[in-house]
């Protein structure tokens, strides 16, 4: 089981100020459980990682690049057809499928990057073993440290705001 500390605040601004108080300390692997969204504390989070939009504009590309240079392979070295008199490399023609094929490849990247970036597949997480972390569908704030990267609870509990501290795993 995983050790983690869950800060518990009952208010929006004290969480960003802890964030960003512990985020200036060096923690490392923090995670905010809201029961709405809060757009300070996104870019206070500083998620890491590529994003979506690079992802799908890099994937994309690549699988655009890939069906056009197979088209283009097939038609000119591996199967050569003179028909009509039109060019071996006739790139008009290449044009649609090289076009569906990098909307395929960029909303497949997309999905798959969405999907890691929000942390699935995940089947357990510690989060969820205690009673209280219900209240943040409610009226609470959790803000989750890895145990390992967490300050002493002497120095967390002087975070302004701070309702309770909860400890979960060994």
């Amino acid at each position: 089981m995983t050790h983690q500390l869950h800060l518990v605040f009952t208010e929006t601004a004290p969480l960003v100020a802890a964030v960003k108080a512990l985020r200036a300390e060096g923690v490392t692997g923090m995670d905010a459980h809201t029961p709405w969204r809060i757009a300070e504390l996104e870019t206070a989070l500083e998620p890491g990682g590529p994003s979506v939009r690079r992802v799908m504009l890099i994937s994309g590309l690549v699988c655009a690049a890939s069906i056009f240079a197979f088209q283009a392979w097939s038609a000119v070295w591996l199967y050569p057809l003179n028909a009509g008199g039109r060019p071996l490399f006739s790139w008009p023609a290449f044009g649609f499928a090289t076009f569906e094929t990098g909307i395929l490849g960029a909303a497949a990247g997309g999905f798959v990057a969405m999907i890691r970036r929000c942390g699935l597949p995940r089947l357990h997480h510690p989060f969820f073993i205690t009673a209280e972390t219900e209240l943040a569908t409610d009226d609470r704030f959790f803000l989750t440290i890895p145990g390992d990267t967490a300050p002493d609870r002497m120095r967390l509990s002087r975070l302004e705001g701070l309702h309770e501290i909860v400890e979960v795993g060994a």
